[in-house]
């Protein structure tokens, strides 16, 4: 494809950083929802098209939008017309109807996908997990695709020797593209830590929740055995007239959020994704359970505010079913150290579920060396739950 005939003088090198600024910003400041668009640029020298050195032709692509249609801050919705260079006023009502259902599929897509929790059995109906729904193109409108063969893939979700490192030893094809198990020391029947992945980059990440159950709240020491507060949470426990007690540890869990960080970005790497991800986080099987972390100040705020309770069976964060309706995961591009940038993503996907369990997502802190910062105080806990399973399991085997 020839663009011009004759010299073509381009963009010179300097401009472009700016025209690309100008163009995002027009696109955010005009029209509503901005529409997704990808930038290209090509360097000359090119003979065809007498393209000189140091000057440069910018490439723009816009998919077909299924947030459609775009208002324009004038108030007016434009549309293109064949392949006239001016798009033209719409105000067929018609034509704006079709524009306007156009999204419904997507909608109804993400509600299907919401609604379609793991099939449980009897015993798990009454077990708490976590369900992180993780999408990177909400809108589909991106060709993203996983093409890379089956070991590359069973490598990213089975890698060891990362930042927290939660390898699945049991990766095997299914029907909606991978599933990544941990079944090293598990029942299979059951279901342990799963990572169900299409190749469109849809995951859902399942992750069983401790759950215990003791007659008397005395009992509870010894499930918690190995955690270095515990004696300050079961006297939280004491200002209560029960014995009824569900408790939710929720110890491990930030670790393992850093592990799925981690993985989520190997998959990117993968599909050649360099943007944001999104995630939707449901509880499941949570009705009247109190959650308990190992760090001193969680149970400070506890002790300030009293015990949080989950009241209901089934809660998600963000709430609404929509592809608008996801907590952006930016893959900070700016933070040049992976382990930090792994960091901040864990903290990312931990706010949802502390905030439905009613846990602090983040304590500040000073910069002093004798303050734990909250993502190491979390860290840290989440290596204790790991003393306090093994003396759980070995209690089992007696």
């Amino acid at each position: 494809m020839n663009p011009v005939a004759g010299a073509f003088p381009g963009v010179p090198r300097d401009d472009v950083d700016s025209i690309l600024q100008r163009l995002r910003k027009s696109s955010t400041d005009h029209l509503n929802p901005t529409p997704h668009f990808e930038t290209k640029v090509l360097w000359g020298p090119d003979s065809e098209i007498e393209l000189p050195e140091n000057r440069a032709v910018i490439c723009i692509w816009t998919a077909r939008s299924c947030a459609a249609p775009h208002v324009h801050k004038s108030g007016q919705i434009y549309r293109r017309v064949a392949d006239a260079s001016e798009p033209k006023a719409e105000n067929d009502r018609f034509i704006l109807d079709q524009l306007w259902r156009r999204a419904d599929d997507v909608k109804r897509s993400h509600k299907d996908w919401y609604d379609r929790d793991p099939e449980l059995s009897t015993h798990e109906k009454s077990l708490p997990y976590v369900r992180l729904m993780l999408i990177s193109d909400c809108w589909e409108e991106r060709d993203i695709w996983i093409g890379d063969d089956d070991d590359k893939i069973r490598a990213a979700l089975g890698e060891t020797g990362g930042v927290s490192s939660i390898p699945f030893d049991t990766v095997h094809t299914s029907g909606t593209g991978y599933t990544g198990r941990q079944l090293s020391g598990n029942d299979p029947q059951n279901l342990s830590l799963t990572w169900r992945l299409g190749r469109n980059l849809v995951s859902d990440v399942f992750i069983p929740l401790p759950l215990f159950q003791p007659d008397h709240r005395d009992l509870l020491a010894l499930d918690l055995s190995g955690y270095e507060h515990m004696q300050r949470f079961i006297a939280l426990l004491g200002k209560y007239s029960t014995n009824s007690l569900r408790i939710v540890d929720l110890n491990y869990v930030f670790n393992i959020l850093v592990g799925v960080a981690e993985i989520q970005e190997r998959l990117c790497k993968l599909a050649d994704w360099t943007e944001s991800y999104y995630l939707k986080v449901k509880l499941l099987n949570c009705w009247r359970t109190i959650p308990y972390i190992d760090v001193p100040d969680v149970l400070a705020k506890f002790e300030e505010h009293g015990l949080p309770m989950c009241l209901d069976s089934m809660t998600a964060w963000p709430r609404l079913t929509g592809p608008e309706n996801y907590i952006e995961v930016s893959r900070h591009p700016e933070i040049e150290s992976n382990e930090a940038r792994v960091l901040v993503q864990a903290l990312r996907m931990f706010y949802p579920v502390a905030h439905s369990y009613g846990v602090p997502a983040w304590i500040p802190y000073e910069d002093d060396e004798a303050v734990t910062p909250y993502h190491v105080a979390l860290q840290e806990a989440g290596r204790r739950a790991i003393e306090v399973q093994r003396r759980r399991n070995a209690r089992n085997k007696r």
